[in-house]
């Protein structure tokens, strides 16, 4: 279907819009910080698609897109580094109002130890390939900036529940609905183990994208306020 990568990111960035002007929460008072943070975070992710384009670890299926690009990429994946990091942050700002109550120190805690178990395990299974490895170290690198902060307190309990719509999204992205992936991945660059049909390093693909635009709006939204 000519244009689904469009349409799922359109679907992606359809509800926390659609939401953002609720009385509970009003996301739409934090849009410019949320913004400015992904416009920072999206950059070095470009820099890092592209690069990974070009040497072809990864590529797009021109089946499923408008055929317009920026490069190398497809407008439908440089949205993908504004519109994820955008809907995530909503979720992140929706669970310090619901759970505003809970401190989630235990299972912060575990997240600290389950990333760096999780990213040992991907360099233990296989030879390291080029995004196994630039996966493990950039989680390493957000996942220390985080500890630095630790009154960010909704952080895990925000990246947990983002993983549910990642994971139903990326999973069609990488063919678990259609008859060829959207997004293709070559295997000597990653481990041969998929969840679903997603390669299991988008997990700290993920981590890193989101954990970094959440800490980065905290620190312009304290800015803004102060």
């Amino acid at each position: 279907m000519k244009g689904l990568y469009l349409l799922l990111d359109g679907l992606m960035l359809f509800f926390p819009i659609v939401f953002s002007f609720g009385s509970r929460v009003h996301y739409f008072e934090k849009w410019r910080s949320v913004l400015f943070a992904s416009f920072i975070v999206a950059v070095p992710f470009l820099i890092w698609d592209f690069i990974f384009t070009e040497n072809g670890f990864w590529g797009f299926n021109s089946d499923y897109l408008i055929g317009l690009n920026i490069g190398n990429l497809p407008i439908e994946e440089v949205l993908f580094f504004f519109i994820v990091p955008f809907a995530c942050t909503f979720i992140y700002e929706y669970c310090k109002f619901l759970f505003r109550a809970i401190r989630f120190k235990s299972l912060d805690r575990f997240i600290y130890f389950a990333i760096p178990i999780y990213g040992m395990i991907l360099t233990l299974l296989e030879p390291t390939g080029w995004y196994t490895l630039s996966v493990v170290v950039s989680s390493g690198i957000v996942l220390f900036l985080w500890l630095r902060k630790t009154e960010h307190r909704f952080i895990g309990i925000a990246f947990l529940i983002s993983l549910v719509p990642f994971l139903i999204v990326n999973g069609i992205l990488t063919g678990g609905t259609t008859s060829e992936p959207i997004v293709w991945y070559s295997e000597l660059q990653k481990v041969t183990p998929r969840i679903w049909t997603i390669p299991m390093e988008d997990i700290l693909y993920i981590f890193t994208l989101i954990v970094s635009t959440f800490l980065l709006t905290e620190l312009f939204e304290k800015k803004r306020t102060t």
